[in-house]
């Protein structure tokens, strides 16, 4: 229960009038149309607050400027005067959002500022040169934000000031909020919460037309390897049921998505999700329709998986295969070795067109010669092979390294830069091989990625 506290600050309840969300969604940097591509999250956040009864009539903007543009998005927010701003902090957005929150802290003293999405932490924040997050973040949110950022807005209009919160926010479950003391990590939900109750921005109509969908069916990882940000699965919240993803494959087809992307951890790491989406699409059949974009785990594939890839329509699968070395592999937690990928390789070809590998290059405790066979094995399977640069993320190797590691990364990027296994002249020197090689080969690079073609395959349009 959330309690009011009873203070100087309060006073009478006033019409709140704007609730202001910020992100970034990214110009994808191999050329890309990034604005087909609109952020899901923050749409997310979006429906959850108009949704809300007791919100009726509160305006709910989303600011995206594609690009790091402090002032414009200031102005944008400014003049809209919101007692309420959200952010919404991604590995590519933060450095610019904290600085849009530092500049609305200057001018709305008395607006509340609430960061989330996976680079809402203290380990980060509290760093240089995102550091200290207390000056412009009256909340973290470090679990999913639906619920607790309206609990949030419900404060703010039952007449909660900026002085109040780190009181009355104490009763919302799934935060971080700074006080005199430091930080206080509130409670993290609890009971039975079935995700069904989560209004849908594709249900209301919020999204924009004729984009690619996103489509989600559970939340969280099983299984959290340290160099991943996915988080634990709760599985308290359980998953979508069949009756909500129909609405949602309906919705989709209302927008005329041209593709579908499944943004969950994988398509075969929750039997119960998975059985739902199947029954789903039976019902509505729009994956046939348009393509299908989903990461995959090799070790987990069934007949089932099988059989519903092959109904669908163009299909794009992300199968992660990391490293080839098994220590490397042990040592991040990451409990699917190399065993039987290549069968699970061939399984998924039989029905699938499109498929890349992923593989990472500077992992601690791997090396160039360890990688260098990895990416030889990945590249012989015919596939698509996609290699990223290891990043330090929050949620992973920023908090679960170990010591010993000796990490070096980027303040800004959180691009690895040194490690165990790694000095900084042979993480520049494996750049500088792969940027060569992926052009040899007719492939993308981005900043952080290189993609190499398989035999005869292409992604669609705008997966990078």
């Amino acid at each position: 229960m959330i309690v009011m506290p009873q203070t100087a600050h309060n006073a009478p309840p006033r019409r709140l009038r704007c609730v202001a969300l910020a992100c970034m969604t990214p110009e994808v940097d191999a050329g890309e149309h990034s604005r087909e591509l609109p952020s899901y999250g923050i749409h997310r956040i979006q429906a959850a607050v108009l949704a809300d009864p007791s919100l009726d009539g509160v305006e709910v903007p989303i600011v995206d400027q594609h690009r790091s543009d402090v002032a414009g998005y200031v102005d944008a927010i400014v003049s809209r005067a919101p007692e309420v701003v959200g952010l919404s902090l991604f590995v590519w957005s933060t450095p610019c959002l904290v600085e849009v929150a530092r500049e609305i802290r200057r001018r709305l003293p008395e607006t509340v500022i609430v960061c989330g999405g996976p680079s809402a932490r203290i380990a980060l924040l509290n760093r240089a040169p995102f550091g200290p997050a207390a000056e412009y973040a009256d909340a973290l949110v470090t679990t999913a934000g639906e619920d607790a950022f309206a609990a949030i807005v419900r404060l703010v209009s039952a007449g909660a000031r900026r002085a109040d919160l780190p009181v009355a926010l104490r009763g919302v479950a799934g935060l971080e909020i700074p006080s005199g003391s430091g930080w206080h990590a509130t409670d993290r939900p609890r009971g039975e919460r079935s995700l069904d109750r989560l209004p849908s921005p594709y249900q209301m109509g919020l999204m924009r037309y004729g984009a690619v969908g996103y489509l989600e069916t559970f939340r969280g990882c099983p299984v959290s390897c340290r160099f991943c940000e996915w988080g634990v699965m709760d599985a308290a919240a359980g998953v979508f049921s069949r009756e909500y993803l129909i609405r949602e494959l309906e919705g989709l087809a209302a927008h005329a998505a041209r593709a579908v992307f499944h943004v969950d951890s994988g398509l075969n790491l929750n039997a119960a999700a998975f059985r739902n989406l199947a029954a789903a699409e039976r019902e509505v059949g729009f994956l046939k329709q348009t393509g299908l974009w989903c990461e995959i785990y090799p070790a987990k594939i069934s007949d089932d998986h099988l059989e519903f890839l092959s109904e669908c329509g163009p299909t794009w699968l992300g199968v992660g295969l990391q490293s080839m070395q098994r220590q490397v592999l042990k040592n991040l937690e990451r409990p699917y070795g190399p065993e039987h990928f290549e069968t699970a390789i061939a399984r998924l070809k039989s029905v699938v067109a499109g498929m890349e590998v992923q593989v990472i290059f500077g992992l601690p405790t791997d090396s160039p010669a360890g990688f260098h066979e990895t990416l030889a094995y990945a590249r012989s399977l015919g596939v698509g092979v996609r290699v990223y640069h290891c990043l330090v993320l929050p949620d992973a190797l920023l908090t679960r390294s170990e010591p010993e590691w000796n990490l070096k990364f980027s303040p800004l990027t959180l691009a690895m830069e040194s490690c165990e296994g790694w000095t900084a002249e042979s993480l520049l020197d494996m750049r500088a091989y792969l940027t060569a090689e992926v052009t040899r080969c007719g492939g993308t690079a981005g900043n952080f990625w290189w993609s190499f073609p398989g035999v005869g395959q292409r992604p669609p349009a705008g997966v990078a």
